[in-house]
């Protein structure tokens, strides 16, 4: 692959209302345009430093419960099946956003329906105390929305006042409309898949995990015609699946010609918050992404101010703790380890505490790139006594501090 220069090619493009509703006085984001270049015979790490467009901006006047059972409410398994059933018992998380004002929603209008309404929305608090969290949309009233508390009830802490954005996932089909960007496939035969879209597996406990999932683009007309398919699900059309946007996924070519891949969208303005999960006894490799239009250092990854990253108190492997890994697109191959490793000295020796490249323990790393157009990184973080995750909320450098 030859590195094309990180560069936000419309970073400065005038603000544009896009037709959004809104329930705030607030401006927009700025658009922008980003490529990526991709190798034959490899595998190359993309993610989405663009968003789509937000459809709805309002503020927060309550957060309640709804009395019911949502997606991603903890729940008591009883028969082991990893579904919900009538009568298990389930925890009522605060998951009702009721939104300020009048802001003339109809009901349902962010909920996906496949073949009429082809979108996936999530929440994004984009102010106060819970900014950078994203919850996905399960339903809204016409004052309210309905969101999947992921687990968690952090929604509890959201205050009223703040700024949430509705905005539509990315999805296949938005960042390789029929099929560009990759090489379409004109049979399912595995055989046949000349490329690939993989996603990483962030449900699993352990490291060096293989892709939960594949995709290829079917070119041919049999069955449901052209688009995306899921592997091993080839009569069902995937163009509506979402791609999330704090982690990344993978493009792997199984011939030798590159394609480009470039996408639209708008500029994240705001501080983005993702969990960070540790596995009880086993080292856990979390996939993440940052959504930020311009390359990030160590430094700016914030993980050590943020207390999502334990640093190490010697250069030794044997006591090493929390690691950034690196994936470098312009070294290619597939099934590859990563190209570099990273982790945060605490001690005093030498040059002192900072960042660190494995095998250099005398130069400060603070300022090496470790997310671009062609890199991607997993932060492995160290075994713990139990499972747990910490809260990792990182800010774009072009953006000021509240």
């Amino acid at each position: 692959m030859k590195p094309k220069v990180f560069l936000l090619a419309a970073f400065v493009a005038a603000v544009s209302t896009q037709g959004i509703s809104m329930a705030a006085e607030v401006s927009t984001d700025p658009l922008g345009v980003f490529t990526f270049e991709t190798s034959g015979n490899s595998d190359s790490y993309v993610y989405l430093p663009l968003r789509r467009v937000p459809e709805f901006v309002g503020t927060v006047a309550t957060v309640s419960k709804n009395g019911a059972y949502d997606v991603g409410e903890p729940f008591t398994d009883t028969n082991n099946n990893s579904v919900r059933d009538s009568g298990e018992v389930f925890v009522d998380t605060d998951n009702v956003v009721t939104l300020s004002g009048t802001p003339g929603l109809i009901s349902n209008q962010f909920v996906y329906a496949a073949g009429t309404q082809p979108k996936h929305f999530y929440m994004l608090v984009s102010s106060g105390s819970r900014a950078g969290m994203y919850y996905t949309v399960l339903a809204n009233g016409v004052g309210t929305l309905t969101v999947d508390a992921a687990g968690d009830n952090l929604l509890s802490t959201l205050a009223a006042g703040a700024t949430v954005d509705v905005v539509p996932f990315q999805t296949l089909s938005s960042i390789f409309p029929a099929g560009g960007g990759v090489h379409p496939c004109s049979t399912h035969s595995i055989a046949n898949r000349q490329s690939e879209i993989l996603i990483p597996d962030n449900g699993t406990a352990g490291k060096d995990l293989a892709a939960v999932v594949s995709y290829y683009y079917f070119s041919g007309s049999t069955g449901a015609g052209p688009g995306w398919r899921r592997a091993g699900a080839a009569s069902v059309l995937a163009n509506d699946d979402v791609l999330l946007p704090d982690t990344f996924f993978i493009i792997r070519h199984n011939i030798a010609t590159p394609t480009t891949v470039k996408m639209l969208g708008g500029v994240q303005m705001a501080t983005l918050s993702t969990p960070l999960n540790v596995s009880a006894g086993v080292d856990q490799d979390n996939a993440v992404a940052l959504p930020f239009a311009t390359e990030v250092t160590l430094a700016q990854l914030n993980l050590i101010a943020s207390g999502a990253f334990v640093g190490s108190s010697t250069h030794s492997i044997a006591t090493r703790q929390d690691q950034v890994l690196v994936w470098d697109n312009s070294i290619p191959g597939r099934n590859k380890a990563a190209d570099a490793s990273y982790y945060y000295y605490t001690g005093s020796s030498g040059a002192g505490p900072g960042w660190r490249k494995s095998g250099v323990a005398n130069t400060i790393a603070d300022s090496d790139v470790v997310i671009s157009n062609s890199k991607c990184i997993v932060i492995r973080k160290k075994a713990g006594t139990v499972a747990s995750s910490v809260l990792w909320s990182v800010r774009p450098s072009y953006v000021a501090a509240p």
